[in-house]
């Protein structure tokens, strides 16, 4: 009798659940918050949902840079952000800049295996925790870590993390999931600056239209089974609601275009929800009132600049696409050849962030496009060292290279006169100091070149030279490599 008692009981218990949302790569969007954080209040009606962010938020937009990140922590903070991962782009205004919005933020950032390289220890930074144990009101116990970009070193800067190192994110993950565990976590969930891609969401077990040796698959299929419920990605920009190795993974787009939704019940299987997207059902609202009072000071303080005409009218696109040469690539690629005098020129496609639509330009629009602080370099080098360089930025999975002057096949490179490189000739190389520095995995082709051959321009900006190329010519056709 009493066994049946208890199994009835049981039966009839509700399941102790939680609501996974996760953001991704904001990269800035906060006036896009308050419409995205009113799609999300139907589910969180019922108190038991938990909101995480997987790290590039603080980077991207003008409200962003000028206020250093603060304008993004503060919208974070308004939506209700229960923790965020540190992304590879959160470190693009300095390790100084990155620890003071940490400390100030009113929820934990976390990063497992971000590590300061004189004592192998964590950044003694205030509100940076490798995980966090959250207790979901009538749900079960859930553990999150935090997990950053292996190669972070070679996506932003070298001196912004300079004295910093980032172990293996596998190693980190299994060490820190099994404390939560240690700790009573029921649900261990990681918080992942690296992602994959899927084209079709509809069945999480169907992965044939995934990259299944994207970092976030690497990484499930490294962990232990059982050991971690679910992975919430981020870092390429892409959506994925699949389950690998026993574990679920999600990962919704970027700037705020979307919230993955992903429900986890203690002893059942995942569910998966379609991503939740600003779009919908928000039209005529100015979504949350919270979120938007939040940033209202800080749209307020730069609308002026966000507004301000640059003096070019497009009569095209220039747009992007990193799987090859493209409009907006092409035409920074002249504008930084023409600005330093150089025989080619190249850019990075993770460099270019934004469409430029046809009509008059603002410097707000032209700050999406290109955001980051890259100033320019001059590289001396003989042709059989440019293409290494070329081809190592090719092959290092961060996008085709842009060039001006320089047309590349995938493996061999010419002049636009048709001229194969000659390997023994030394040429000029006009580039971003991002580039320059060995960033996108050029850096092996980098440190093989003499003292002198790299020359910084520091104080012109390439988001400037494209401004003057522009204003001076700007293009009644798609630009190419070739003018």
């Amino acid at each position: 009798m009493l066994l049946y008692a208890a199994l009835v009981l049981a039966l009839a218990a509700p399941e102790r659940c939680v609501d996974l949302l996760s953001l991704a790569d904001v990269h800035g969007q906060v006036a896009r918050l308050p419409r995205l954080s009113a799609q999300l209040q139907g589910v969180r009606a019922s108190g038991r949902a938990l909101l995480l962010d997987s790290g590039d938020s603080l980077q991207g937009t003008l409200p962003a840079a000028l206020s250093r990140g603060e304008a993004v922590v503060v919208a974070l903070g308004a939506m209700g952000v229960a923790a965020a991962a540190v992304g590879n782009h959160d470190f693009d205004y300095g390790a100084a800049a990155l620890r003071q919005r940490v400390e100030s933020a009113p929820f934990p950032f976390l990063s497992a295996n971000l590590r300061e390289r004189a004592t192998g220890r964590p950044p003694p930074w205030k509100n940076l925790f490798p995980s966090r144990i959250f207790r979901v009101p009538g749900g079960p116990v859930v553990g999150v870590f935090g997990v950053s970009a292996e190669d972070t070193p070679s996506l932003t800067m070298p001196g912004n993390v300079q004295g910093l190192l980032f172990t293996p994110e596998a190693e980190a993950a299994v060490v820190e999931a099994r404390a939560l565990r240690a700790q009573g976590a029921e649900l261990v969930v990681g918080l992942v600056h690296g992602g994959g891609r899927c084209a079709d969401l509809r069945d999480p077990e169907d992965l044939s239209s995934c990259d299944r040796e994207s970092d976030l698959f690497r990484l499930a299929r490294a962990l232990p089974p059982g050991l971690v419920d679910a992975l919430l990605g981020g870092h390429t920009h892409a959506f994925v609601n699949h389950r690998v190795n026993g574990v679920a993974l999600v990962q919704a787009g970027a700037r705020a275009e979307a919230v993955g939704w992903l429900t986890l019940c203690a002893g059942a299987p995942p569910q998966f929800h379609p991503p939740l997207r600003a779009e919908l059902g928000a039209k005529g609202t100015e979504g949350d009132p919270k979120v938007a009072s939040a940033i209202a000071p800080f749209l307020r303080a730069y609308d002026a600049s966000l507004k301000q005409p640059l003096g070019v009218t497009l009569s095209v696109p220039l747009s992007r696409d990193p799987a090859r040469e493209s409009p907006l690539g092409a035409a920074t690629a002249q504008a930084v050849r023409a600005a330093l005098h150089t025989d080619f020129g190249l850019v990075n496609s993770g460099g270019l962030r934004a469409d430029l639509t046809p009509g008059d330009l603002t410097v707000g629009q032209v700050f999406e496009a290109l955001p980051f602080e890259d100033d320019l370099a001059v590289i001396t080098l003989p042709g059989s060292t440019l293409l290494d360089l070329v081809r190592a930025l090719a092959s290092g999975g961060k996008g085709f290279p842009q060039l001006a002057g320089l047309v590349f096949d995938g493996q061999s490179a010419r002049s636009c006169a048709g001229t194969p490189l000659d390997p023994s000739r030394t040429y000029t190389l006009g580039t971003n100091q991002f580039l320059a520095l060995g960033g996108d995995g050029t850096g092996k082709v980098i440190s093989r070149l003499p003292a002198g051959a790299v020359k910084m321009r520091e104080g012109l900006r390439m988001r400037d030279a494209l401004v003057d190329w522009l204003r001076r010519a700007a293009p009644a056709r798609p630009p190419d490599a070739c003018p």
